[in-house]
């Protein structure tokens, strides 16, 4: 239970650093503070999550189990894992800025790439990842 809880802080950190580092470097939040930035990104980070714990309900379980390279076979459960994690991106987005003071969302076409894309397929990996590492250490 302890690793399955580390597991699950060091996901929620990592994908709240990539959101962090997104909109750090670009425009696409345009925020106050940097400690409200922080704060945007660990609640961006937290929706991730909670779209991670999701996704594991709704694809089939051996999508979960499948290597890597062997995911373009799966179309249908791929399909099913980036439509969650992309609903849960934009969502997250979408209720920082209306729940924190001083958001602004400017919504372009490359950070629609990005939330709807390149951060669900980021998770999904990162989830994969911590899967493989779970099984093969038999947690």
């Amino acid at each position: 239970m302890k690793k399955t809880m580390y597991n699950l802080a060091t996901m929620w950190l990592t994908l709240s650093v990539i959101f962090f580092l997104c909109e750090y470097v670009t425009g696409m939040l345009q925020v106050v503070t940097l400690g409200g930035l922080v704060a945007g990104s660990f609640i961006e980070g937290a929706f991730m999550c909670l779209g991670l714990k999701l996704m594991h309900v709704i694809v089939d379980k051996k999508f979960l189990l499948t290597r890597l390279q062997e995911l373009a076979k799966r179309r249908n459960d791929s399909l099913k894992a980036m439509l969650v994690m992309a609903a849960f991106s934009l969502e997250g987005a979408v209720t920082v800025c209306r729940m924190l003071p001083g958001y602004d969302l400017n919504f372009g076409i490359m950070h629609g790439i990005f939330l709807l894309l390149l951060y669900p397929a980021a998770a999904i990996f990162l989830d994969k990842l911590m899967l493989k590492e779970q099984m093969e250490h038999g947690n």
